[in-house]
């Protein structure tokens, strides 16, 4: 797909084969992509099966009830190589990242956008897309499935093909870690929000695609109950006692607000949406009031704007929860906080993005079309 329209997707090119160099020539290095993930996928390798793969006594720490579709691909990477080593098996992050790619690519219509997407990817993202850890994938593929969504809304009636994409990309979301579910749910209850009633036949067709797309993820859940896993979530977050100790810890609130917003991830993607937010804000020169564009009322734009607020609601929540929970470091205050922060926060960094090319898009058509109205009529 690439190679057919190279000259249009020259940038997306340059972009795999800049983070190819870099994956395949430096070994893992982060501890998460380590010692969780790559080590999952090192044991699927080994392991003739996945009774021995849930037989692992450590679970709670290398989190196997996570779901292992990427680590199963790093697995068969290492088995075309015929052994294990610490470079190759993570190549498939960007294998996998791939698909998004095409997906959010295929919105990106001028220069400006293109450099939004290259931020994301270099400076948002940094290595993470590369490092074994699958939060980028994660946001990547939030990214896309908000874009599926609102092409598919347009449509009359989805096909067999549109009714598969969506569903491997949001079966896909909800497969790479577990807070897919969380980012999959916020986005099916703003889709009936906002899109649901515009073409019924359509939204029982879309809510059709998101109950399918559940099916993997429900067949992994059952098996890791089956084999008497610990869940990881489990143990992360409480029974309430956690949450309203650290929600009435005002030392703690200050801290999980300064490392949500106070990173360089979060100072670019607000930046970028200021930037791309503030041409559609008007001061009256008349009066002392503020005027705001009818545009920002469009449904692409209030449903990803809600779905960022869902989801950011819901990891603050999980924040609370979970900090001081056992699986913490206990010898480091605040350890979820302070260590996870700007990763967890990717997929919300991401969609903030695509807002900020969905302004620019929706600003670049009424200004085409403001100029094309006060043209002169040639006939």
């Amino acid at each position: 797909m690439l190679i057919k329209n190279i000259k249009v997707n020259l940038y997306l090119v340059l972009i795999i084969v800049i983070l190819s160099f870099i994956s395949l020539s430096s070994p893992v290095s982060d501890w998460d992509g380590r010692s969780i993930w790559l080590f999952n996928a090192k044991r699927i390798f080994y392991n003739s099966h996945l009774f021995e793969y849930t037989s692992y006594h450590g679970s709670e720490f290398s989190h196997l009830d996570y779901p292992i579709m990427v680590q199963t691909l790093s697995a068969s990477l290492a088995s075309m190589i015929g052994h294990w080593n610490e470079i190759f098996p993570k190549y498939s992050n960007l294998i996998i990242s791939l698909p998004a790619l095409l997906i959010i690519s295929k919105v990106i219509k001028n220069k400006l956008e293109k450099l939004f997407l290259l931020i994301l990817i270099f400076f948002i993202f940094e290595k993470r897309i590369i490092s074994g850890e699958m939060d980028a994938l994660l946001a990547l593929y939030s990214c896309a499935s908000l874009i599926l969504l609102v092409e598919f809304s347009e449509l009359k009636n989805l096909n067999f093909s549109n009714f598969i994409k969506l569903f491997l990309y949001l079966m896909t979301l909800t497969m790479i870690k577990v807070e897919g579910l969380a980012i999959f749910i916020c986005i099916s209850i703003s889709y009936l929000l906002f899109y649901y009633k515009k073409n019924i036949k359509v939204g029982n067709q879309i809510i059709l695609v998101f109950l399918s797309s559940l099916i993997p993820l429900i067949l992994w859940k059952l098996y890791i109950y089956d084999k008497n896993i610990i869940s990881s979530s489990s143990l992360m977050l409480s029974n309430g006692e956690r949450f309203f100790e650290n929600f009435l810890n005002f030392k703690f609130q200050l801290v999980l607000l300064k490392e949500i917003f106070l990173n360089k991830q979060m100072f670019v993607s607000i930046s970028i949406l200021f930037l791309s937010l503030y041409k559609f804000i008007y001061i009256n020169k008349f009066k002392p009031e503020i005027l705001i564009d009818r545009i920002l009322l469009k449904k692409n734009l209030i449903f990803t704007i809600f779905v960022v607020l869902s989801y950011f609601t819901i990891l603050l929540c999980v924040f609370i929860a979970s900090e001081g929970s056992p699986n913490n470091i206990q010898g480091i205050q605040y350890f979820m906080t302070v260590t996870s922060s700007d990763r967890l926060f990717l997929p919300i960094h991401s969609m903030l993005i695509l807002l900020s090319i969905y302004l620019n898009q929706e600003k670049a058509y009424h200004e085409k079309k403001f100029k094309k109205y006060k043209s002169p009529n040639k006939n």
